[in-house]
């Protein structure tokens, strides 16, 4: 980047529109000259006499642009590459002597007519450590560079996400198909260490690479960045003591015997010392059991054989979502606190993603790196709101002063703000997302009531008035719980309650099915064993629960007792004569049942998913966690959001998994077939 800052500066104290620029090292002479305004033209002449130039290569550049190009000034980076400045941009032009030709290895479009325009993109863009990404601009003016980036391995995995871009923005079909022919080729060529021209996530392979090999038993899926490789250099004077003891076993055995013996007669004492050392040396690599010709390795045989764990084989795989969890590279921190642009992951909450091994490693990479943390840090801080508003709400006097009550309500403020300020951030980033989600209102109820409660104490200390507003709350929520029992207790009522005035202290008889005195039991007398004496029976005297939809209010509690599975209040009315009776406690019956069979249906459901709701709803939290509780920075962490992840699952889980997607034909062996067949073979499943 010092070759490209001398050069703007250079340039930007002289600005001057050129049509010809020479630049001569060694016995190499480069020649750019304007062709007509509207090009380049690009000539590699090389010396052979001390006046004589024979010409090597031409390159012509042609650009889709109505500006007048002017050469402003050229810098050599090497013996094999300039820099080129020129009104519509930089270029870097690199020169094969091998091949001799020139190809085009960099180019950002910048219109800069004038020497202010000149600086501001030196100010903007240029004055940073690295140079920007190629812009869309300079792929829709320059076809060359466009081929030049298709052709080049290295172009293709650099600027290929941008040309990608520009591609799918200006429809052009044909240049998608031959970049995605590209990498496809180019991933072809290397399966085993190649880690894919992923192009965002269009570009991914169906199925990742993966290596097998043996580990613990208790192994379900973990994820990790990178494969994991051991540094056994703290290991190499114990590797080397081995090499030396295998040696002297082969060509000195009774001096190897002695010495051995010695070994064993200064660990015995020191039995559970050694086994203590050996293992902190093990867990830190400075010894390993990968030479084991003496009694010291002891320590490994011994573990090997107390070990309750058995190993079982594993495979490990490189995740198909690359660069699926990356957020963009330019951002505004501040405006990212209000507005954050979100990522892939956060974009794509689909229950599809998370039903594969790559979905449920992605979400177990994530949890473990940090959801886990921010997911106890935000409970952690809830029950601190909690358990300060309650203990200064609950507590007598006589057990917390005035002062330590101030402080604890104050605490409730605090953290009311806290966590009430994470969900207007979530309501501001999308309004409508978060109306639909009936809990985000009662979430931020939870977090308002303690703020105004606490406020209004500390201002009025009117224990009664701090009542009278829980009072109210109590009653807002038995409203909203009532209104649905009320609408049956109501209809009950209209049906059942007594037409005609009656007395509950004297009889009343009159034609009103429901009156009290007509519900109320009668036993008959019996004569003898066989007949009735018909001028003679009982009668109960009916009370107030003999009809309890005599008023409103009882007809409320009895619709309530309905909903316990308690009839008795319907009794005293035989359903054969009361359709409209039977028809109404029906509709009550399917009604509650359908709806509480729904809540258990539900439930049952979601347990029974094998985990993907459950991995849906922590694929969720974890993008609330990252777009409202991560700072813009944290989000571009590379450790926390990795363009590429790995994974490793039993072996058992791996087959299950493709045998699974075979029975659903979901296993599509046209692409990537030798790498398809190589993993069925390794995990021996005949897909015919």
């Amino acid at each position: 980047m010092d070759d490209v800052h001398a050069l703007f500066k250079e340039v930007i104290s002289d600005f001057k529109g050129k049509r010809e620029l020479t630049l001569i090292q060694n016995l190499i002479k480069w020649e750019i000259n304007n062709l007509n305004d509207i090009g380049v033209e690009l000539q590699i002449f090389q010396q052979i006499d001390v006046n004589k130039w024979n010409l090597i290569c031409k390159r012509v550049e042609n650009f889709n642009n109505f500006i007048k190009i002017f050469l402003l000034g050229i810098k050599l980076l090497n013996n094999d590459d300039i820099l080129l400045l020129t009104t519509i941009g930089l270029f870097i032009y690199h020169f094969n002597e091998k091949k001799r030709s020139i190809t085009l290895k960099y180019f950002y479009y910048m219109k800069s007519q004038k020497s202010n325009e000149l600086l501001y993109f030196y100010k903007k863009v240029f004055s940073k450590q690295n140079l920007p990404l190629s812009n869309c601009d300079s792929f829709k003016i320059s076809d060359g560079w466009v081929m030049d980036i298709k052709d080049n391995k290295e172009c293709l995995l650099k600027y290929g996400v941008e040309l990608l871009k520009f591609a799918i923005k200006d429809q052009k079909l044909e240049l998608i198909d031959d970049i995605y022919k590209k990498c496809i080729n180019y991933f072809r060529e290397d399966l085993r260490i190649n880690k894919i021209y992923s192009l965002e996530t269009t570009m991914i392979i169906d199925y990742p690479s993966y290596n097998i090999e043996y580990k613990n038993n208790e192994l379900h899926l973990y994820s990790f960045q990178y494969p994991q490789i051991i540094n056994i250099t703290r290991s190499i004077l114990w590797i080397k003591y081995n090499i030396l003891m295998g040696k002297l076993s082969e060509n000195h055995m009774k001096i190897f015997i002695v010495i051995q013996l010695l070994i064993i007669l200064l660990i015995i004492p020191l039995l559970p010392i050694y086994f203590i050392a050996f293992y902190i040396l093990s867990k830190y690599h400075f010894i390993n059991d990968f030479y084991t010709n003496d009694v010291l390795s002891l320590y490994f045989e011994a573990v090997e054989k107390l070990s309750k764990h058995r190993t079982m084989p594993i495979i490990t795989f490189m995740s198909s979502y690359i660069k699926f969890m990356n957020y963009p590279k330019d951002y505004n921190w501040f405006l990212e606190l209000i507005l954050p642009q979100p990522s892939p992951f956060v974009e794509t909450i689909s229950n599809n993603i998370y039903k594969t091994l790559d979905g449920e490693a992605l979400i177990n990479f994530k949890w473990n790196s940090y959801g886990k943390y921010y997911h106890s840090m935000i409970w952690i801080t809830f029950m601190a709101l909690l358990g300060c508003f309650n203990t200064a709400a609950k507590l007598p006097q006589q057990y917390i002063g005035d002062n330590v009550q101030r402080r604890l309500l104050i605490a409730s403020i605090i953290l009311g703000f806290i966590h009430l300020s994470f969900e207007i951030r979530r309501f501001i980033y999308n309004p409508a997302k978060w109306m639909k989600d009936i809990g985000n209102l009662f979430d931020a109820f939870v977090y308002t009531l303690p703020i105004y409660t606490s406020i209004l104490w500390l201002q009025t200390n009117d224990d009664d008035q701090i009542v009278s507003i829980a009072k109210r709350v109590m009653f807002f929520f038995l409203c909203f719980i009532i209104v649905i029992l009320a609408s049956f207790a109501y209809a009950f009522y209209i049906l059942l309650s007594p037409k005609m005035n009656y007395s509950l202290d004297e009889r009343v008889v009159n034609d009103d099915p429901n009156n009290p005195w007509n519900l109320a039991s009668t036993y008959q007398v019996f004569e003898n064993v066989t007949s009735i004496y018909s001028n003679l029976f009982i009668l109960q005297t009916p009370d107030e629960n003999t009809n309890m939809f005599s008023t409103f209010f009882t007809s409320l509690f009895a619709t309530c007792l309905l909903l316990t599975g308690d009839t008795s209040s319907l009794s005293n009315w035989p359903y054969e004569k009361n359709p409209s009776l039977m028809i109404l406690v029906i509709l009550f019956t399917f009604i509650m049942t359908i709806y509480i069979l729904n809540v258990f249906i539900t439930l049952f459901g979601e347990a029974m998913k094998d985990g993907d709701s459950y991995l849906l709803r922590k694929a969720e939290h974890l993008a609330k966690i990252e777009l409202f509780y991560l700072l813009p920075n944290q989000r571009r962490w590379k450790s926390w959001f990795p363009e590429v992840i790995h994974y490793s699952t039993s072996v058992e889980k791996a087959r299950k998994e493709i045998k699974q997607m075979i029975e659903n034909k979901e296993w599509n062996t046209n692409v990537f077939p030798e790498l398809k067949q190589d993993l069925l073979d390794k995990l021996r499943i005949d897909d015919n």
